[in-house]
């Protein structure tokens, strides 16, 4: 499938961790669920128990981990809140806890809805807008001799066009919604993807002779791509809702992890040897990283 890919040369540098994230946004609102407390936990600590309650009108859901010492509080975009608490911790005192986070819980939770009404959940009805590559498509249905479900992007007439074959069309009622095509829609974004994307970094790999070890392509939910230490390249298919031009940055960024595995002015000059634009297009990721949400599996809005 990747007939660019072949052995990565010797490096001039040691490689350590180092990966692109779509959070890097200093607003916690628009970068990742919040949390009034970090607390390192021991990888073997597991839940033993889970529950529910109220502080206020506010519905909390408790996690007990056994090695837990202290109480932590987070905020998911979805509106949900969750306090991890150690075993003996009473419900009295995680009810003390929430209550007077009160503040900080009631302004986070007002920047989220603010974010979830920026994007509702997309409806699968007739002029719906879906964006492929920075570019609005209104949903399209049509009727097909064809037996299958079949979706494709017309980008020159601006749709996203739902052949529905001639035996359901009778029955078929455009104006309304359709989850069921959900997942069609869905598989269409994925294969356009691997396409799409495998075109932009075969170009890229061979205009800066640096290839990956190997390529995927994965769902992810905080991350629009990554390089591994063995010069494996992951990007997340759901960056096909992005512009030509950032889609491109984030595969730059990538490959440029093949020569230098930190993000040192030598990475960034390499960056801008090919994208001297790439603090705007980072900064469009960041602003627009709920965009795909659509494409989730379980949405993080709306779940």
């Amino acid at each position: 499938m990747f007939p660019f890919l072949r052995r990565r040369p010797k490096q001039d540098e040691q490689p350590s961790e180092n990966q692109l994230s779509s959070q890097r946004a200093t607003n916690s609102a628009q970068a990742k669920a919040s949390s009034c407390e970090r607390v390192v936990e021991p990888s073997r600590e597991r839940v033993v128990e889970a529950e529910t309650i109220f502080a206020g009108d506010r519905e909390v859901r408790i996690v007990r981990r056994a090695y837990k010492r202290s109480l932590s509080l987070t905020l998911q975009v979805n509106g949900k809140i969750r306090v991890t608490a150690p075993k003996g911790v009473s419900g009295v005192d995680i009810r003390k806890f929430v209550l007077s986070h009160e503040r900080w819980i009631a302004n986070h939770l007002s920047k989220y809805q603010a974010i979830r009404e920026t994007y509702p959940p997309k409806k699968y009805v007739e002029g719906e807008l879906f964006p492929l590559l920075g570019q609005d498509l209104k949903l399209h249905f049509v009727p097909t001799f064809g037996a299958m479900v079949r979706v494709e992007a017309r980008q020159h007439e601006g749709a996203l066009v739902v052949s529905i074959p001639s035996t359901q069309w009778a029955r078929f009622r455009p104006n309304e919604e359709h989850p069921e095509l959900k997942a069609a829609v869905r598989d269409f974004y994925k294969r356009f993807a691997k396409e799409y994307l495998s075109m932009r970094l075969k170009h890229y790999a061979q205009l800066m002779q640096l290839y990956p070890s190997s390529v995927s392509f994965r769902s992810q939910k905080t991350r629009w791509g990554s390089c591994s230490s063995r010069g494996r390249i992951s990007l997340n298919w759901r960056l096909v809702i992005a512009p030509s031009r950032a889609i491109d940055y984030v595969v730059i960024h990538e490959l440029s992890h093949l020569k230098h595995y930190n993000h040192s002015e030598a990475f960034w000059k390499l960056v801008a040897t090919q994208e001297p634009g790439y603090r705007e297009q980072r900064r469009w990721l960041q602003e627009h990283q709920y965009d795909g949400d659509f494409l989730a599996t379980r949405s993080e809005l709306h779940a």
